[in-house]
């Protein structure tokens, strides 16, 4: 397990400084601009480049073949990837909280608590979706994955486009325009249970990994 973690680790590591480039020019985009609220986005855009860029360098350089025929269970390949990935979210998390406080003292905006906020939703959105890219690519193929990946997050955009006259959308659109007049403690509760929501998926889709994976042939 540590042999396959120090070699996800060498293979993601040489898209780090792009990854970082794309942080910091983003991040001074929004500080100059006055944009915080872009922060979270930013994080959740950078930690689903993670799984894609883990598993298209292995095809790029055929570790994907290769590992195959390691003596390392298919169980450990897996979860190697997992990890990294969520080491690399992990990272990207503390960085958009302290972009988030840094950006409320220079600014004194008193919009601290919210984006805080919002970061927790968009780590629970990134969790989420970085375990079905997971999935979806081990399935798939690097490729393919990546336009089914679209798919998920598009399809349930233009359905919502779609709906918006119904009245089930209003009441939504009600719901969530409710939740301004909600103390801070309880938006606090309801997004980190969003993030234990996530980070669930997060594990069960690691568990459909490893089964997806145990399938592939040499």
């Amino acid at each position: 397990m540590k042999a396959m973690l120090f070699a996800d680790w060498m293979n993601i590591r040489r898209s780090m400084k792009a990854l970082l480039w794309v942080f910091a020019v983003m991040a001074v985009s929004a500080f100059a601009y006055g944009g915080s609220a872009f922060i979270p986005f930013l994080v959740t855009m950078l930690s689903v480049m993670g799984p894609a860029t883990l598993m298209s360098t292995d095809h790029a350089y055929g570790w994907d073949r290769l590992s195959l025929t390691l003596p390392v269970s298919r169980r450990d390949i897996v979860s190697s990837k997992f990890t990294v990935s969520l080491a690399l979210n992990a990272a990207m998390f503390l960085l958009g909280v302290v972009l988030t406080m840094v950006f409320s003292a220079v600014h004194r905006d008193g919009s601290l608590a919210e984006n805080l906020l919002g970061l927790l939703a968009c780590e629970a959105a990134a969790l989420l979706l970085m375990g079905i890219e997971f999935d979806l690519i081990l399935r798939f193929g690097t490729e393919r994955g990546r336009y089914f990946l679209l798919g998920v997050v598009w399809v349930p955009i233009i359905a919502l486009t779609a709906l918006k006259n119904h009245p089930a959308f209003n009441r939504l659109v009600q719901a969530v325009g409710g939740m301004d007049s909600w103390p801070v403690g309880q938006l606090t509760a309801f997004f980190g249970g969003l993030v234990i929501v996530g980070a669930i998926v997060y594990a069960v889709c690691w568990r459909i990994g490893v089964g997806i994976y145990r399938k592939r042939e040499l």
